[in-house]
């Protein structure tokens, strides 16, 4: 009559579960352990910094230029190509990324769009944006 009982049931199967549990977390981990999986990152460890370069180079709209002491350092531009079909197409935001990195390299710590051209296609582009800046210099404002 004691094995008949509901809860021995219960209690063997709540056993079993547990021990089948225990057997599929074990399996995964040691499946895990054994596996040639390698992470890779896009992040490149000796360009690092480079990343943020063009973070450090504000972009300042004409209009806020008629306010700002500032000189110009030289003119910068910056180019999106689609080489081939399955490429990205040109990106006018890239083009202007690729023109505060320029402008940075002229140690700019500010840049003014004169314009951004959106080209034909060609033999060498499929689509081609260029943008068109002044790198700057910008003096700060004195706090009088």
């Amino acid at each position: 009559m004691l094995l008949c009982h509901p809860s021995i049931f219960a209690s063997i199967y709540k056993e079993y579960s547990m021990h089948r549990l225990l057997l599929l977390i074990c399996s995964a981990l040691f499946l895990g352990a054994c596996s040639n999986f390698q992470s890779t990152s896009n992040v490149d460890k000796q360009h690092f910094n480079e990343y943020f370069i063009p973070s450090q180079v504000p972009i300042y709209e004409k209009n806020e230029l008629l306010t700002l002491d500032y000189e110009v350092l030289g003119a910068v531009e910056g180019s999106s190509c689609q080489i081939k079909e399955n490429d990205l197409p040109a990106d006018i935001r890239e083009a202007r990324t690729k023109a505060r990195v320029n402008a940075a390299a002229l140690h700019a710590n500010g840049i003014s769009f004169q314009s951004c051209i959106t080209f034909e296609p060609d033999s060498v582009c499929l689509s081609n944006i260029i943008c068109y800046g002044r790198a700057l210099d910008i003096t700060p404002a004195s706090k009088d």
